[in-house]
């Protein structure tokens, strides 16, 4: 009986223990958790994380370096650098440049841009395969500028006093240098009106453009030049007639201070004592003054050559050879054999060779004999082709009506 009692009373027991578990929400919410556990199992966070960085090529430091300081592990880099490096010369990365860039925990570039300059920029991305580049260009916007005044001292300082670029004064120089010498020719009260395109990339000036037009009034004597575009692209600049105002060679191959020593047939030399000729023309300037080449051709001799020392000999055509000595060095790419163009620099001014201080040594031969340069009066170049002057002359009548200036003599003091 006992027995029967105590069974009923622990089966009523576990009867309401049982029912206070399933009526009990937090217990039954608790329960219904912990199963859904056991059937999923832990939850694995896979959120990607990246983070933004940004810098500024620095003098001395390549990009390599850069993005190595910046966080990125050497092995991203490189291979980002190889899928860039084929549409950038990343040896021509300069200060200044700059990019940005997403990358990863594990220091993995997700993606960047390079901006080189201020007119180009290039995308690194991923694709499927890899890393890609793309380039883009941003647009430069060309203004059209008119600069006019007068000359009191000479050309650049008019370009100062009227508070212009006198990049301009250089320009219009380079163009008309053929007919004018800027050095000895300007006189008080020669005016000069010169129309440039004005460049601008994003609000930021670039500087000067073509030059579409310039007048020079010399003495009474105008010189008029206009810009014409030849088939590749390359400005030229013509007479009224279509012209041209450039000459085969320049008038001189530096920016020189003074003519140390001229052309003769007998001339003591400093250093040997001796009278001999002298087929050449001496330019005393500084050294490490660029010197340039007067004309396209071809060099036949970049060495050095006894007395003229560090020396290249240019053939320009089958008339004309132009000689350089006493060259402290070098221009870039100067070897045998290479192609030359009009005003490239071909070396610098030193003291090499037989030489009592920094001057050039400037020989010009024609038909392989030395003759005067400063006695030469050079061909002209190519007129604009008989094909395109309907479109030069449409293209010089536009430019007339911009150099249509006031009175420029008002503006004398």
């Amino acid at each position: 009986m006992n027995c029967g009692r105590a069974s009923l009373a622990y089966a009523s027991i576990c009867l309401i223990l049982i029912l206070a578990l399933l009526l009990c929400p937090g217990c039954q919410k608790s329960g219904e958790e912990a199963d859904t556990a056991d059937l999923v199992g832990p939850v694995a966070v896979t959120e990607h994380t990246s983070t933004g960085i940004a810098d500024t090529l620095r003098s001395g430091e390549s990009l390599y370096t850069s993005l190595i300081s910046c966080g990125i592990e050497p092995p991203h880099a490189v291979r980002v650098l190889d899928v860039l490096g084929a549409e950038v010369n990343l040896r021509s990365c300069k200060p200044g440049d700059s990019y940005s860039a997403e990358v990863d925990e594990d220091g993995c570039v997700l993606s960047l841009c390079y901006r080189k300059g201020l007119t180009e920029r290039y995308w690194v991305s991923t694709d499927s395969s890899g890393y890609a580049v793309t380039k883009d260009e941003i647009p430069v916007i060309a203004v059209t500028k008119r600069v006019e005044g007068v000359v009191l001292t000479s050309l650049w300082e008019a370009m100062l006093s009227i508070g212009e670029d006198p990049e301009a004064a250089l320009k219009l120089a380079d163009i008309l240098g053929w007919e004018i010498d800027f050095v000895t020719d300007p006189r008080r009260g020669d005016t000069f009106l010169i129309i440039y395109d004005e460049l601008f990339c994003q609000g930021k000036r670039l500087g000067i453009g073509d030059v579409t037009g310039c007048k020079y009034i010399n003495e009474d004597t105008e010189f008029l030049a206009f810009g014409f575009a030849d088939p590749d692209g390359r400005m030229e600049y013509y007479d009224f007639d279509g012209n041209s105002v450039r000459r085969v060679f320049l008038k001189s191959p530096l920016n020189y201070r003074r003519i140390s020593s001229y052309f003769s047939n007998r001339r003591y030399h400093p250093i040997l004592k001796i009278y001999r000729p002298h087929h050449g023309i001496d330019y005393a300037a500084p050294t490490g003054t660029p010197v340039v080449s007067i004309g396209d051709g071809r060099i036949v001799r970049a060495s050095w050559n006894g007395g003229f020392g560090k020396y290249v000999e240019i053939r320009h055509n089958n008339v004309y050879t132009t000689c350089y000595g006493h060259l402290s060095g070098y221009g870039k790419g100067v070897r045998t054999g290479a192609r030359v163009r009009q005003g490239q620099v071909i070396g610098y001014v030193g003291s090499t060779g037989l030489s009592t201080g920094p001057h050039l040594d400037f020989r010009v031969k024609k038909f392989g004999s030395y003759v005067n340069p400063l006695r030469m009066d050079y061909p002209k170049g190519e007129p604009v082709a008989e094909e395109r002057r309907e479109d030069y002359f449409e293209v010089r009548d536009q430019v007339i009506k911009g150099l249509r200036s006031k009175e420029l003599a008002a503006l004398l003091p």
